[in-house]
């Protein structure tokens, strides 16, 4: 069992969920840690393991062949609103100069396209661990490319993420994508499942060792691969979109901005003395979350997860007022907003109820085109 005395963050804390986020419907109204990985592997047409993967030597790839291959807030948006693009229409850079990391000018470790990597991420980062590598077809080693990091849910591996988050059908070639691998790991209360610690609050999920695997790959392909260190983000679906919420924070000094979909209440943040986390950096945020996620069941409202984390990082990009936003106009009216005001970008979806625990349909083109907008 949780002790929800330690999720101070919000009232709502004190009816803490007993499982995380997964890629699967638990099928019920049970709040337990998903063992299912049966939905998410019908929209993406993957087949689901249970088994974790083999770890090899640091050096050591295997490539394998990949294949390519969603209402109105519950919440209290009120106000005035303008009218804005979307996403898809602000494909900017932002004006700052790229930061070009050791690794540029230097001849590509592995092929394009998919393929395994193990590193050795430390004691600190539970030691070899694995990611799904995938680089762009021309890849130029004398160009600067963005680094977008996508986790998966419960019991996936990287690999089973990639198409499913289908981030590659909306690139231009100027970006490396890895998937990480969680690891099996026995939970307290939960069993043994395939899924992220999430920092030093999130118990029986606490722990820093991802957060170390995560600075590893990073530094990783900084050394070896053209990163433009200024420009990386992460995304990733429930259980991976706790982890995408998790480094957003913790890491924050190293992510740009992040797309989390379907992710759990943001019960890693609650510190165990009360109040809420203060983040490192200034990730820009863009919450996902279905008005009818069907494998969170413990929610007072609909939406009311979603509205958390949006309402944490409200308040750590210091927006003006919730009431300031402007429409995205993607889906129906006011289903997905950008605020006004703040230190950052933040924007919010409260995703149309047809969709699930899945990520929406737009996800892909409009997560690409927030990233390639910075």
């Amino acid at each position: 069992m949780i002790d929800t005395a330690r999720s101070p963050l919000v009232a709502p804390f004190a009816a803490l969920l007993l499982g995380l986020a997964c890629c699967g419907d638990d099928g019920g109204g049970t709040t337990q840690a998903g063992s299912s990985t049966t939905d998410a592997a019908t929209s993406s047409g993957t087949e689901v393991g249970t088994s974790a993967p083999t770890s090899g030597s640091s050096e050591a790839t295997t490539t394998s062949e990949t294949g390519t291959e969603g209402p109105t807030s519950t919440s209290e948006d009120v106000g005035t609103t303008t009218t804005a693009t979307t996403t898809s229409d602000t494909d900017s850079t932002g004006g700052d100069e790229p930061a070009l990391s050791p690794g540029c000018g230097q001849p590509p470790l592995h092929p394009a396209g998919g393929v395994q990597v193990e590193i050795d991420a430390g004691p600190a980062g539970d030691g070899m661990r694995g990611f799904f590598l995938s680089l762009p077809a021309d890849y130029d080693p004398d160009q600067p490319h963005r680094l977008v990091l996508g986790y998966p849910g419960t019991n996936w591996t990287g690999e089973m993420i990639q198409p499913y988050l289908a981030l590659e059908d909306e690139a231009e070639g100027d970006a490396i994508f890895v998937y990480p691998d969680p690891l099996w790991r026995d939970f307290p209360g939960w069993g043994v499942l395939g899924g992220w610690v999430l920092g030093p609050n999130a118990a029986p999920a606490d722990g820093e060792q991802d957060l170390v695997f995560t600075a590893a790959i990073l530094d990783y392909m900084a050394e070896h691969y053209c990163i433009d260190e200024t420009r990386v983000f992460a995304t990733g679906h429930s259980w991976g979109g706790d982890m995408a919420m998790v480094v957003s924070c913790f890491l924050g000094d190293r992510f740009r901005a992040s797309v989390p979909v379907a992710a759990n209440r943001p019960y890693w943040f609650a510190e165990q003395g009360g109040g809420a986390t203060s983040c490192a950096g200034a990730t820009a945020v863009w919450t996902m979350f279905g008005v009818a996620d069907d494998h969170f069941t413990d929610q007072d409202y609909p939406g009311q997860f979603g509205d958390e984390c949006r309402d944490f990082w409200l308040a750590e990009s210091e927006c003006a007022g919730v009431e300031q936003f402007v429409d995205l106009e993607l889906g129906a009216a006011m289903e997905c907003v950008e605020y006004t005001g703040c230190s950052r970008p933040t924007r919010y979806c409260l995703y149309d109820e047809s969709f699930g625990h899945q990520r929406p349909d737009y996800f892909p083109a409009e997560a690409m085109a927030f990233f390639r907008s910075f």
